[in-house]
């Protein structure tokens, strides 16, 4: 029984870490695969609108959401400067008549 112990418990010890260390870099691999489609979420988002040169209250609320997820999530890569761009664009009216 004692030569069971020997080398049954290394086994399950190494298996267990293994485990563990694929997890760890699986949950690291989808981190970053987060970051970079929020990133490019948001890019889009701000090139598109700064072209338009307004910014309605729909998208100013899913790009401020957009940004705080991607900040929480530890990445900022330049995109606060963007986002702060755009946010300062006018918001759009839809009551606007145009002659």
């Amino acid at each position: 029984m004692i030569e069971i112990y020997k080398w049954a418990i290394p086994v399950i010890m190494t298996a267990m870490t293994g485990f563990i260390i694929k997890q760890f870099s699986d949950s690291r691999a989808i981190k970053n695969a987060m970051i970079a489609l929020l990133r490019s979420q948001i890019v889009s988002m701000c090139e598109m609108y700064q072209s338009i040169g307004t910014l309605p209250d729909h998208a100013r609320y899913t790009l401020t959401e957009l940004s705080n997820n991607y900040t929480t999530l530890g990445a900022n890569h330049g995109i606060e400067l963007l986002v702060k761009a755009t946010l300062s664009l006018p918001i759009e009216c839809k009551n606007r008549k145009e002659n």
